[in-house]
Order: C-alpha cells, then structure tokens, then sequence
C-alpha cells in the first residue's frame, strides 16, 4: 500500500503566460475545495495509514519511510490542501491506492517557476536524472512548505547561504563530481563582505546565493545568460551597487569604458567571487610578488605521487598574448592575506574575458565531459597553452591552422586519450585525415584553405554526429561542406539526394554517406572511382546489382574505370528523377548524356537497358524469354552429351587396356593422311583465337569473382582484355571466311553443285547414316550391339563442326552489336543490346564448357588416346589404327584405289612431336582449367 508519494518531482512545462497567475491560484483553490466531492478520500483518510511510524516503502537500495506527522501541514503554505490535490493518482475509490505513485508535479500550480527551473543548470540535470540533481522539495520541503518570510523556511534570507551550501560546499557531491571553477564557495561567502554583513552584522539587505544567482533560472557563469556571465555581472551587482562608473573612477576611465565597451574588467576580475572584499586583489597582489617562487626552476608540488613544476619562465609571458595582462587576472581566486596567496588558487576560469567561448565549449562534448569530470577531457589550456598563449595568426601556435590536425589527432587518434570510456564512431581520425584529400593537401601542399577539423567540427562547439545541434548532424552536415564547396552543395540542396528527416524505411544520403568523414579521397583518382557503385549500392541495392549484370556494369568490376558509372549517367551531385526536365537521364538530356562516351549514340541508343534484368518477365520480356531459351539450350546439350560421355567411358576404359596389350610403334610405318596442311593450320588459329576468346570472355562474363578480376591484371586490365578479345574475334572472323571460300574453291574445282557439296557422302552435313551410326553406338555402349563401322566422319564430329560454325555467326554477330552498338541502334532497338548481350554470353560459355569438356573427351581425354591425340596436329593417323577405327570409310577408300593416294611411310620427328604435344598440353590445360574456373563460379555466385 505504502509508495514513494513523498518525492516531489517534475515534469516538462510549457509558460501560459496567457493566463494570469492569480487566476491559476484561484483555479486550484477552487480544485482542491471541490475535490471533496471528487475523490473517495480525505487526508484523514490518508493518515489512517501514513500515520504508521512503521509504514514503509523499498526503493532500489534503500529504505524509504512513508510516515507522515499529524501535523505536517500545519502553518504549511499547503496547508488548505489535500493530499489527493498533489498526488493525484492516489485519489480512488477504494483502497488501497497503486503502490507506486507519480512523483509530484508541482508545476501543475507553480509552471512559471518550473519553466525557469527546468531551462536552468538543475533543472536540466534532474531531467537528465542525474542524482545529484535538487529537485523542488529539497529545497523548499515536501510538506511542511512554508513561506520565505517564515524565519523556519529554509528559503529565508538567513538560511540561504546555509541551503546551497548544503551540495556547494567542498566535499559535497557537487563539489566531488563535477568541473565547478569556484571552490569553498560557503567558506569563502561567510569571509567576505557580504558573508559578514549577513551573519555577523544581520544585514538582510546583502547579497545572498539566490541575489546573484536568481531563485530558479540558475545558470553556471560560463552561460551568456547568466546573471553571474563576465558580460552581465555588472548589471547583476548594480541591483545593489549603484552609480559604479564614478565609484571606480580610478580603476576605469571613463574614455575607456565609452570607447572599447566590453574592454573594462568585470567586477569578480577585481573582487573574487563570494569572498568579496573592499579591497581588490589587483591592488594587493602584484605580479613580482607572484615571481618571486614561481620564477624559480625548482618549484614544484606533488599531487597524487606525481611531481608537477609550477615554475613560470618569465621569457613566455613576455611573448604570450596575455603578456599585458596581470597573474590575479586569471588566478582570481587567490587570497591575499594569506602567506602565500595561491594557496587557495585553482584551476583557471577562462571564462571570465572569453565568456562566448567559454558559453559555446561547455555546451559541446568537450564542455559537458569536462564539467563531468572525465579525466580525459580537454580544457582551454591543453589546446591554446597555460602561459606561453599565442594568437591563432602565429605560425608557431598549436592552434595556427596547419597545427588543427595534429593537435587534435593527439587525443583522436587510436589508443587516444578520446577513446577511452567513450563511444565514437572514428576510431583513428587522425590517420584516416592523414590519408584523405584534405590531409594530403594540407601536408604536401602546404594549402592553408584546405579543410581542417575545427572547418567541420567548429573550433568549440565539437558536438556528436547525433545531437541534432551539431554541424555534422546528418541535416546540417551538407551546409557544414557547403562553406568550402559551395556549387556542389547548391547542386545537392536542390537534388533528389537531398537530406531529409527520414521517411519510414526512405533514408537519404549526405556528404558523407558517399565521401566518408574522414578518409575523404579524390574524386578523380582510382580508389574513389572503383567505390562509386559499391556507395550508391548501399541504399540502391537492386539497381546496383542489375547494373553489375551489364557489359558496363562487368568492365567497372575488373576496373576498368571509363565504364559508365553511377555517375556518368545520373551525376555525381545534381541527382534528380527521370520525370525531372533537367533530370540528365531525362528525354530531354539522355541522348547527350550518352554521347559523353558514345559520340555518335542516338535516341534508339538510349533504349539500352542499363538495369534490365532478365528475372523479371513483366518488365522485360524479351531478356526473360531470350535467357531462358539459352539456359535450355545451354542445358539440354550438356544432359545429352554428358549422358553420351558416360555411356561411351566403360568402352573406352576397355580400349585403353587392350591398346596397353599392343604396344604402339616406333620409327618409320604407313600413317593415312586424314587433314590437310591447310587444314591443321586453321586448327591452330582455331585454338589459338577460342583460346584468347574464352579467357577474355569469361573473365567479363564472371568479372564479379576474384579469380577474374586477377587474370584481368595480371594481363594488363579489363580495357586490354577487350583488345586482345577483339583481335581474337577478327582471327575468328578470317579463318572462318577463309574456311568458307576454300568450301567453295573446293566445289568449283570438283565441277559439282552445291546441293552435292553439301549434302555429298564425305560432307559433314548430318544424314541418315549418322542416325544409324547413333543408334548403334548407344547399342554398343549399353552392350546390345556390336561397335559400330564408323565412316571418315562420325556423328559427334560433325556436331563439333557446325557447333563451332553456328558458334561463329551466333556468337560473332551478337558480339558485332556489342561491338559497334551506335551503328545498329540506327536500325534497331536500344533493348536489342542486351538481348544480343544475353546470346553472346550464353552461347559463349555454351561453346566454351563444350569444347574443354565434350570435345576435348571425345578427341584426347579418351582413355584410349589419353592425354592427347596428335592428329589434329601430324595430319596423319596409323593405318593399323585407322583401319579399327574407321572400318567403312577404310573399305571404301580402299575399294575406289585411294587409299594409296592417303597412305604414306614415314616417320615423325621426336622434336617436332615434342613442340606439338607441348603446344597441345598447354591449350588442354588452360581448357581444364577455364572449366574449374566457371563450374567454381555458377556454383558459388
């Protein structure tokens, strides 16, 4: 039943300075007399409890007793009040009342003090739920609140220097936890003119805590608006020191306080805070007094086991930008009664000439840790020095601008003083500035214009990337560039990129979404360009992988860095919709976009496809139809030839080890010629350019694997890559046309038609003999049959043949609109591209897994001729062998007396078998290895 209704709390108020203060009175009063009627409960009722001396409540860590006096109204403020009126949710029907109760909200009577309140120092720690932080009660009390013209109430004038010293006093928690700039502050008060006038002479007209701090709005000295700020004092001590002009006469000539405001000295420069005195200790205390120890070398203290020099070297103060300025300027708190003065000094309060700086470094990071107490805030003096203090103009200062980096960097740095017990998101800032544009240009050369961090940070006002105050808040961060990069930032303020407040999942990039926030590179240099897709990937992670799939998209992968980009096409900064007039891909401008690069681009170029992805059939068709037609194709001629494979390997195995059983001969025998001269050195360009064209192409084809992208720089990068592709295809082109004439010199000198060149007995067009001949060999390799009387061309090699003859018009007409796109966009559609794309590619690797799998089986990976036939390279084959081999095409070129013609003894020279075995060896190799390489990749993309 028992909670903690005893805690007097707050809530955020908002000032109804509408409504007058008296009506609010009277609007409670009215609350709390009707409330009778309202609430089941009166105070007596509450007291039927809380008037148990044993009531209790248990807070985490301590005991709190809820115990309430009888008389705890009485002679209160309150007093007319009930209880139900401040704690409202314990006003219920029936008891008992929730355990937990609301803390009071006093601001529900008193909202103007409880707006000042919150604005102020307390207030805003205790909504920070600091635990150091008074709350209403601890000062005025919970329920015996009494008026602060009752002689008993802590917030009568006598009583209170006695209630704030109560937490600002040496040794208190305030004093304990936090960065406060005045020590003793009670001790100090009660020796001063104002302390003694109170306690020893009564005077309750001399200033008290609340006279110059305020009774609510309480701000630290280092605040502009303060009533204690170096720029308001004045006006705060006028409150009671009139005429202060001519009193001061001596001090401040009048000249001087009309011509240079703000150059007069403030009134705690010359009377310490609290220890006031009649006499200034500019008067006292001279700055040879103050020299004669501090000049000495050896003069030191120890704190902590540490031993720290206090020595100050006269020469330093002489060169300082202070040097016209007195010791007790800035060690204001020393005591001039005292034997030695600086007894009592502290640390320097900067604050009192540089009130706006200081105002704006307590608000910041830095301000707030070292107000903290955290060991590893920095303060005034670790940037700007202690007594050798010189201009920011001086080149040898640490804060002349080309020092920023590097004092900085001595705490944000790895291992640095800023990273320990924080959370920040730049672990080595210092390194990655070093490395970026800024960092370079500053170092190599010397550019004082170039970014430093106090440019993003701000010099005093360094606040995290969250806090919506900060200069490198994602809102503000594009002005924070926009000082030095002012026409990009006008571009991006009026693009589509342009930061706004997110929006559901919508997330919109800034500066350094894109550049990052320190390791900034050059926009024009490699590691920046090769980044460009991978940043704008982030948030357009589909168009990004789409445009991965384009020829564009696969050259920028292996590098190749004058592939259209991102950029290129959209722009680096000026982004905008396609629906935009001055969209860059917009009707309007897209033919000239295009054209930065394809000259003589037209507006069929531009329907090329720069996303397409053939996944999506209501999008694009055409590529969804195209790429699965290949894929069937790609895989029906692999399940038929692969089944082949294995059907025919059993009768391979049982050649090979009948062919062990008659060893092969030695020296001069009969071999038939079975290819032409002319026939082997086509061969050769066939190898050679197939070669040249498979590794250029897959490496495009697979550019998103690492293995790729290492053959595309191992050979000189993507660009030569497509040269040597190209000089391969014109190979391609010239034996294909020379194998094409030579067909035709062939028929022109046999005197036949073409039908007959064609479709001859020896052609290798398919007939029904082929048919025959499959059907037999399945018989064979399944054991039903006999082997077939295979004839001088067999069904398989007439599918290697037109396989790579269709594979030359398919895949070199596909790759002639790669090539040339501009010239046949002026016949056909842009989307034709990537149809002819999605052909070439497919059909490529079709003809490539063919020829280094089926082909190199069927001719040289057979057991029997394992690991290479040499035929394709001598021409000629042993008779002996041929016979078993070729059985019909043997008895008939015997039966027509040309076998004699074919025949031919002789003996083929071991170095030359060597070069071709070696020759061969090489293209089989690379053949295996090209297929490793691509099932690796279809299998692990």
């Amino acid at each position: 039943m028992g909670a903690r209704n005893l805690t007097i709390g707050t809530r955020p108020a908002e000032s109804n300075s509408g409504i007058s203060r008296i009506f609010r009175v009277l609007l409670f009063v009215f609350m709390a007399v009707t409330t009778s009627g309202v609430f089941a409960q009166t105070n007596d009722d509450c007291l039927l409890c809380h008037d148990d001396p044993g009531l209790y409540s248990t807070v985490p860590g301590k005991r709190v007793s809820l115990y309430i006096k009888p008389n705890a109204l009485v002679g209160s403020v309150h007093e007319e009040i009930d209880c139900a009126s401040c704690h409202q949710d314990a006003a219920v029907e029936e008891f008992p009342h929730p355990e937990k109760l609301q803390p009071v909200d006093c601001g529900m009577c008193h909202d103007e003090e409880m707006t000042e309140f919150l604005k102020g120092v307390h207030g805003r720690a205790y909504e920070g739920k600091d635990r150091n932080a008074p709350s209403c009660k601890d000062c005025h009390g919970a329920h015996q609140v009494l008026r602060a013209t009752n002689e008993r109430s802590q917030t009568y004038k006598m009583n209170i220097p006695v209630l704030c010293g109560r937490c600002h006093q040496e040794g208190a928690p305030v004093s304990n936890n936090y960065n406060i700039s005045e020590h003793n502050i009670v001790e100090n008060y009660s020796q001063g003119i104002h302390g003694k006038g109170l306690f020893k002479s009564g005077l309750t007209v001399t200033a008290t805590c609340n006279n110059c701090h305020g009774n609510h709005l309480i701000l630290p000295h280092t605040d502009l608006r303060s009533s204690t700020s170096p720029r308001n004092i004045a006006r705060t001590c006028m409150q009671c020191h009139a005429r202060i002009e001519d009193v001061h006469i001596k001090v401040i000539n009048k000249e001087l306080w009309e011509k240079k405001p703000g150059a007069i000295p403030a009134c705690t420069d010359c009377h310490p805070p609290h220890k006031v005195e009649l006499k200034n200790i500019l008067e006292t205390i001279s700055d040879q007094s103050c020299l004669v120890c501090h000049a000495k070398e050896d003069i030191h203290k120890i704190m902590a086991g540490d031993t720290i020099s206090l020595h100050v070297e006269v020469a330093q103060l002489a060169k300082s930008s202070h040097n016209n300025i007195t010791c007790v300027k800035c060690h204001s708190d020393v005591t001039a009664n005292l034997k030695r003065p600086c007894e009592t000094a502290g640390k320097v309060d900067c604050s009192n000439c540089h009130a706006e700086e200081a105002d704006v470094y307590f608000s910041s990071g830095h301000g707030q840790a070292y107000f903290n107490k955290h060991e590893n805030a920095p303060y005034c003096t670790d940037c700007h020095g202690t007594h050798l203090v010189k201009l920011v103009s001086d080149e040898t200062a640490s804060v002349f601008r080309s020092s920023i980096p590097k004092l900085c960097g001595s705490c944000h740095r790895k291992n640095g003083r800023a990273l320990q017990e924080t959370e920040l998101k730049e672990q080595d800032a210092l390194a990655d500035y070093s490395t970026s544009v800024h960092g370079k240009s500053l170092a190599e050369k010397g550019l004082l214009s170039v970014a430093v961090c106090i440019d993003c940070h701000t010099t005093h006002s360094e606040l995290k990337e969250s806090d919506p105050r900060s200069s490198i808040y994602p809102a503000n961060l594009a002005a924070t560039c926009g000082r030095c990069h002012k026409g990009i930032y006008d571009e991006y303020r009026v693009s589509d990129h342009a930061y706004q407040e997110s929006k559901g999942k919508l997330e919109f990039p800034t500066c350094e979404t894109c550049h990052t926030a320190h390791h900034i590179s050059e926009v024009h240099q490699d590691k920046f360009m090769t980044e460009i897709t991978a940043q704008c990937g982030k948030c357009h992670k589909e168009l990004a992988e789409t445009y991965l799939d384009t020829y564009h998209g696969k050259a920028y992968q292996l590098g190749y860095l004058d592939a259209a980009r991102c950029s290129d096409c959209h722009g680096a900064h000026n982004i905008l919709r396609m629906d935009n007039p001055n969209s860059t891909i917009g009707p309007r401008n897209i033919v000239r976009t295009c054209r930065k690069c394809h000259d003589d681009a037209n507006m069929k170029f531009t329907g090329y496809l720069t996303h397409a992805t053939h996944y999506d059939r209501s999008k694009f068709p055409w590529l969804y139809y195209t790429f699965w037609a290949m894929t069937t194709l790609l895989l029906s001629v692999f399940a038929f030839f692969g089944l082949h494979t294995l059907l025919w390997l059993p009768r391979s195995v049982g050649a090979m080890i009948k062919k062990r059983e008659h060893p092969k001969q030695n020296g001069k025998q009969v071999y038939v010629t079975r290819f032409t001269k002319s026939q082997r050195i086509t061969h050769i360009f066939v190898i050679v350019s197939f070669i040249l064209l498979a590794l250029t192409g897959m490496v495009l084809k697979f550019a998103y694997m690492e293995w790729a992208k290492f053959i595309a720089h191992l050979i000189g990068g993507a660009f030569v890559a497509g040269v040597i592709h190209r000089m391969a295809a014109v190979v391609t082109f010239g034996y294909f046309s020379y194998h094409v004439v030579s067909l035709l010199k062939a028929k022109r000198k046999r005197g036949i038609k073409f039908s007959q060149l064609v479709f001859g007995p020896n052609s290798l067009m398919f007939n029904r003999q082929d048919v025959r001949d499959f059907w037999a060999s399945i018989k064979w390799f399944t054991g039903v049959g006999p082997k077939p009387s295979y004839g001088r061309w067999t069904y398989w090699e007439k599918f290697d043949y037109f396989a790579v003859f269709w594979g030359v018009v398919v895949i070199g007409s596909t790759g002639l609109m790669l090539w040339f796109p501009e010239f046949f966009t002026q016949i056909f559609p842009g989307w034709l591209i990537n149809v002819a794309q999605i052909i070439h590619s497919d059909e490529a690797l079709l003809a490539v897994g063919f020829i280094f799998t089926i082909h190199f089986f069927n001719t040289h990976l057979r057991p029997e001729s394992f690991p290479m036939d040499t035929v394709i390279f001598t021409g000629k084959v042993p008779l002996e062998e041929y016979k078993k081999d070729r059985p019909r095409d043997y008895e008939e070129l015997k039966a027509s007396g040309k076998l004699e013609e074919l025949a031919v003894e002789s003996e083929i020279p071991p170095q030359k078998l060597k070069i071709i075995k070696l020759f061969g060896y090489i293209a089989l190799f690379a053949g295996i290895l090209m297929v490793i390489l691509i099932t690796y990749s279809l299998i692990f993309h």
